[in-house]
């Protein structure tokens, strides 16, 4: 298994990043203050990040926190949980019938405000 400093190195020189063009990107995108210096301490196995740099890692490379930590081997398991369809509803609704008509109508209404997720 991969440490967190590995992975990081490998998405980075995947992409052909240097370290300063990954610093410029993540800090213009996310409006951060992470360091070169942060970046080579991960990279070469010196310090662990907080877990808000985990995040904003991971998203910037559409990985999951996951991933990145080194805690499971597939850098898109993030993607595709998000991208699986939703089983299970869970709510309150005392007092109120819901019809087949109904269920289709909330259905439809979670497909809308996901669509832009699937993108």
């Amino acid at each position: 298994m991969y440490s967190f400093g590995d992975i990081l190195k490998n998405l980075r020189t995947s992409r052909k990043l240097s370290i300063d063009q990954l610093v410029k990107q993540i800090n213009e995108k996310y409006d951060t203050t992470i360091s070169k210096s942060m970046i080579s301490r991960y990279e070469n196995k010196l310090s662990e990040p907080r877990m808000e740099i985990v995040r904003i890692l991971a998203d910037f490379f559409d990985a999951s926190p996951d991933y990145i930590m080194g805690l499971e081997e597939d850098a898109k398991e993030k993607t595709k949980k998000r991208n699986e369809k939703i089983d299970t509803i869970a709510a309150h609704l005392e007092g109120k019938e819901i019809t087949d008509e109904k269920m289709k109508d909330v259905l439809k209404y979670i497909d809308f405000i996901f669509q832009d997720d699937e993108k």
